[in-house]
């Protein structure tokens, strides 16, 4: 799915901060799809702003999770974008989408020194108009503007109780179904990758150890039996061959030995490891628990 780019510039805000200081901000915007309607609804939002679009504009932060520090990472590059569109600020808002989710990460810089100055990001369900509303209560932050239809919209999906929620399931059912069999943990919680790495690893060790102990029977066996044929027989060539054939069927038994031993403790490991890490990755409340958006059927009657 390809990326969608525009930037504005954001000319007039005096009105809107209250003072002679005319700031203006350069507004980036990276979304990972189309989101209509977009530059219209913050036309419309901030009336008292001047935008200016350009849909052209090029990848910049493209890579900005790469970087440990992403503010003194981006400096020169704000700095020169300062410069070029004689703006004093710098607002990069990107959002993602993860499944029934979307987070926006908002970041404001400071053209004359390049650094970062505020920061939000923000994981939330994929509610009605969200990335918008997010946006506006974003910019709207940052201009120093409220508007308490923002804060309800977010509001209206969430759950006024949600201590009173009952998860179906939990880290601990994880861990218990992963302790019966490897992998089924995982895949209780939606993991299906780390399910299949787990159940193919175990089972992986458990035919080792099962071959191991095989060969080591196998090796026993002929032992015993060169053992009595060495005991019983009087022919010195055979007597030998015998005894040769029976040092090589110890040496074998103490290696499949040691190698069963050691696969056996690696599968206990692991599938005590497997355990743990089912319940870590354990299907959990997210910070913010939200109900299901019912949105409102127009009524079509008369």
């Amino acid at each position: 799915m390809k990326n969608q780019f525009a930037f504005f510039l954001i000319l007039s805000l005096s009105i809107l901060l209250g003072n002679d200081f005319r700031p203006t901000f350069l507004v980036l915007n990276h979304f990972d799809r189309s989101l209509s309607n977009v530059d219209s609804t913050m036309v419309n939002t901030f009336s008292n702003s001047i935008f200016e679009f350009d849909s052209t504009f090029h990848v910049l932060f493209e890579n900005i999770d790469e970087y440990e520090n992403p503010a003194s990472s981006y400096m020169v590059t704000i700095r020169d974008l300062g410069e070029k569109h004689n703006v004093d600020y710098i607002l990069y808002n990107r959002i993602k989408h993860d499944k029934n989710r979307f987070t926006l990460d908002g970041q404001l810089f400071n053209t004359r020194s390049g650094g970062l100055i505020h920061r939000r990001k923000v994981d939330l369900i994929n509610y009605l108009n969200g990335q918008i509303n997010e946006l506006n209560m974003w910019i709207g932050n940052v201009a120093g503007i409220l508007d308490n239809e923002w804060q309800l919209n977010r509001e209206s999906i969430m759950f006024s109780d949600p201590e009173d929620i009952e998860l179906k399931k939990t880290p601990l059912g994880a861990a218990m179904r992963s302790l019966v069999a490897p992998g089924w943990g995982q895949s209780y919680s939606g993991k299906k990758i780390s399910s299949k790495v787990w159940a193919g690893t175990e089972s992986t060790l458990s035919l080792a150890i099962l071959f191991s102990y095989l060969k080591y029977d196998e090796a026993a066996k002929s032992f015993l039996k060169n053992l009595n044929l060495y005991g019983s027989s009087d022919d010195v060539q055979k007597v030998t061959g015998f005894r040769t054939q029976a040092e090589i069927d110890w040496e074998k038994h103490k290696k499949y030995s040691e190698l069963a031993i050691a696969f056996a403790g690696a599968t206990g490991t692991g599938w005590v490891a497997n355990s743990i890490h089912a319940w870590i990755i354990g299907p959990r409340p997210y910070k913010n628990i939200y109900q299901k958006w019912e949105s409102q059927k127009p009524n079509t009657a008369g």
